[in-house]
């Protein structure tokens, strides 16, 4: 009769490389900030006092529509990386040999952010990565490219926050830019 199951080291390494895996594929646990706004929104609160004092109806504010920029509007906000060539349609190699074609733009250094790279599709942004300088509040640069989504920080990748507004255009997505093609 052999070993039981759990003396067997094929077992352990099996055990080892699914948790590896699954380290991999899993989302980053949420931010501390994010963590707290929820601890604060669901805290009870105790019920006031009855008071005679009327409070004046509050106006509902209407939330800004922020739309993302367009190719020409970030173009000529945002200066281009004059030694790094655009590449104007193209093509995108993603995971499953599926190809597309896209603009694609290296965005100068600023004071606000460094190493921002842009890729458009028809004319509207299909993806921003950036790193942010030091101090910067990342949501706002985001917001002057007229993005709102929530911005994911890239693991292992030096501080590179980006936002793929088609969701094909995430970097996890994309096995070959057009500048590394032939």
């Amino acid at each position: 009769m052999g070993k039981p199951w759990y003396k067997r080291w094929q077992v352990w390494l099996g055990v080892i490389v699914v948790l590896g895996i699954l380290g991999k594929i899993l989302p980053d646990p949420p931010d501390d900030k994010k963590a707290e706004v929820f601890k604060s929104d669901t805290e009870v609160k105790a019920p006031a006092e009855k008071t005679e004092i009327k409070e004046e109806p509050k106006k509902k504010e209407e939330p800004k529509k922020v739309i993302p920029l367009s190719q020409d509007t970030v173009l000529e906000k945002f200066k281009v990386e004059p030694s790094v060539e655009p590449y104007l349609g193209g093509t995108f190699t993603f995971v499953g040999n599926r190809t597309d074609t896209a603009d694609y733009y290296s965005l100068a250094d600023t004071e606000q952010f460094r190493n921002a790279s842009i890729i458009f599709k028809d004319g509207q942004i299909a993806r921003l990565k950036l790193i942010p300088i030091e101090g910067q509040d990342v949501n706002k640069l985001f917001e002057a490219f007229g993005i709102t989504d929530e911005p994911r920080k890239l693991r292992g990748a030096a501080g590179f926050y980006e936002v793929a507004l088609i969701p094909i255009y995430w970097s996890q997505n994309i096995e070959k830019y057009p500048y590394e093609q032939d």
